[in-house]
């Protein structure tokens, strides 16, 4: 996450020239060493855009420079081989100057999948739908997998494949893979060794997660997001099974705190499985083992792999222009298309490509009027013009799982299912979807994770009017079940307060575990090795907060899964 040095830096950068013709437009995001900008080529006809990307260690630590300095070459040499395929960018120049580094990319134009993948229905039993059916994620695997081909035929590993990373190209509707700050060459493992880990909780495997990634890690990734397609659940709040240790994603079993399932074929399965196994020897070695296990499908034989998708990309655009004034949906049988996004929303990541043909662009500025006006930022604006024109309760977003908390009174049957983790996100995602913010590090990381989420309001400062009274007699009656089923873990008050006179210890905690005890790490991940064990009930001390793992000092030290934990409130 950007700290506000980074955002100050990345503010004096613009409007400067590098290399002598491209100047700095807009901060697009950063992230590990370096900021990431949208820039103007000055030697080219209308300035042609593209990205910059700006290498700058924040110490002056000569080993630190030393593997700044490599990643930047060895980033350079790859991106250039690489960039001959027609869904990578392509490197436009690299250099170095005052001693800080620049890569200058192709921008490719599009959305990258983090809205694709977000479930917009659930079914009436309250599971969520995924975007992806059986056929769509056969599609998705044969685009991104044909890309991988190329990549590791060419030596090279990605180690950041995730939704932000794979742009949909709005000019054909193809993905196209991008960000390759990470890439690592094969043949220079040894030299490069693992003293920098790159990779994104959920989507990272184990062996990468320790600084040893291999061509399968990517697959690994590929299947997780096919994963996160189908079931609508993002892999870091997968269950696993509690006798194999894999990832139980077909199904959520009792124990776990989200709820999901997955209604594809055990043909389909099996190969989803054996991308995300957890030891790296029992995965597929190679893209090209995929694509053949998965060409042999029979819904395989209908698809016309990337070129298919990209067609039906473009006809759901066409479909979502023409019907712009119908009711959505309870269920989406195909996956929605994510309309354009204004380049000026901080969480931006568009890239521009080539120009778009006539008919798709006229196309793409009918959705992008269509999403505009839908947008919380549209209605936002109405607001400040037109007090009258919507009320303050209309501000709340639409997304979020439990979205029905706002339409219907809930009973114990909405309620019996659910862990106290799950209650507690249950409870306070009404406030979230409105834009409160949270004391509680769990739960304020957990909506951050949200794509939905946008945070507007400090919990000191929260307006309540802003809840109906459903909602209100909603939060009450979550908050009287968690105290009667809470039982002797603490049941007088529970994580997350939502009222103003609940105050809560964050330095302490409880363990609370649907199946205890739990496992003390010596690292804040699951494959660090196990420290010690707790039961319910015995209360830790908290150090830090990281990834969804806290630091504890007491009564054991080392490092526990924060969902599996409780605030001590009063």
């Amino acid at each position: 996450m950007p700290t506000r040095l980074h955002k100050l830096i990345a503010n004096c950068m613009i409007g400067k020239v590098i290399g002598g013709r491209y100047q700095i437009v807009q901060n697009l995001g950063s992230g590990g060493f370096g900021q990431t900008f949208l820039a103007e080529d000055l030697q080219l006809p209308d300035h042609h855009q593209c990205v910059v990307k700006h290498l700058k260690p924040a110490t002056n630590d000569p080993a630190v420079l030393q593997i700044a300095s490599r990643l930047f070459e060895t980033e350079a040499r790859v991106l250039h081989r690489l960039g001959s395929h027609d869904r990578i960018p392509r490197l436009l120049a690299h250099f170095e100057e005052e001693h800080e580094f620049y890569l200058v990319q192709e921008l490719i134009e599009g959305d990258d999948l983090s809205n694709e993948l977000i479930p917009t229905a659930r079914s009436q039993d309250g599971y969520p739908v995924g975007r992806m059916n059986e056929s769509q994620a056969i599609a998705f695997l044969l685009d991104v997998l044909e890309i991988l081909a190329f990549v590791h035929q060419q030596g090279a590993i990605h180690r950041d494949i995730k939704p932000a990373n794979l742009m949909r190209r709005r000019v054909d509707g193809k993905l196209v893979l991008i960000d390759f700050g990470a890439v690592k060459q094969v043949e220079t493992a040894t030299t490069i060794s693992s003293t920098v880990a790159i990779g994104t909780e959920g989507y990272m495997p184990n062996e990468q997660a320790i600084g040893k990634p291999r061509s399968c890690s990517d697959l690994y990734a590929v299947g997780a997001i096919a994963i996160q397609g189908i079931t609508g659940i993002p892999p870091s709040l997968l269950s696993e099974n509690i006798e194999t240790g894999e990832l139980a994603w077909r199904e959520s079993p009792k124990h776990g705190f989200c709820k999901y399932r997955a209604n594809v074929s055990d043909e389909f399965a099996k190969i989803i499985d054996k991308l995300v196994k957890y030891d790296f020897r029992d995965r597929y070695q190679s893209a090209e083992d995929v694509l053949a296990a998965v060409r042999q499908l029979p819904l395989a034989n209908s698809l016309n792999s990337a070129s298919n998708h990209a067609q039906t990309y473009s006809q759901e655009l066409t479909a979502i222009a023409s019907t712009a004034n119908s009711i959505e949906p309870t269920i989406v049988q195909t996956m929605p298309v994510t309309p354009p996004r204004d380049i000026t929303q901080p969480k931006l990541r568009i890239w521009i490509g080539i120009g778009l043909v006539g008919l798709i662009s006229a196309i793409a500025v009918i959705s992008t009027i269509i999403f505009t006006r839908q947008s919380p930022a549209f209605k936002n604006s109405v607001s400040m013009t037109d007090n009258s024109a919507i009320s303050p309760d209309r501000s709340i977003t639409t997304n979020g799982k439990y979205r029905f908390l706002s339409e219907r009174a809930i009973t114990d049957n909405d309620l019996a299912d659910k862990s106290l983790l799950e209650l507690d996100i249950m409870r306070n995602e009404v406030f979230a979807r409105y834009g409160r913010q949270f004391k509680d590090p769990e739960l304020q990381s957990y909506f951050n994770s949200q794509p939905w989420y946008q945070p507007r309001y400090t919990p000191e400062n929260f307006p309540t009017d802003l809840l109906t009274t459903t909602e209100l007699k909603n939060v009450q009656y979550i908050r009287e079940f968690q105290d009667r089923s809470a039982q002797n873990l603490n049941p007088s008050k529970n994580i997350a307060n939502d009222l103003p006179d609940s105050q809560c210890d964050y330095t302490k905690r409880l363990i609370s575990d649907p199946n205890p005890p739990i496992n003390v790490r010596t690292g804040a991940g699951k494959d660090y090795p196990i420290a010690g064990t707790l039961d319910n009930g015995i209360q830790i001390k908290v150090e830090v907060e990281k990834q969804g793992w806290l630091k504890i000092s007491a009564p054991i030290a080392g490092w526990v899964a924060a969902n599996r934990t409780k605030s001590i409130c009063f």
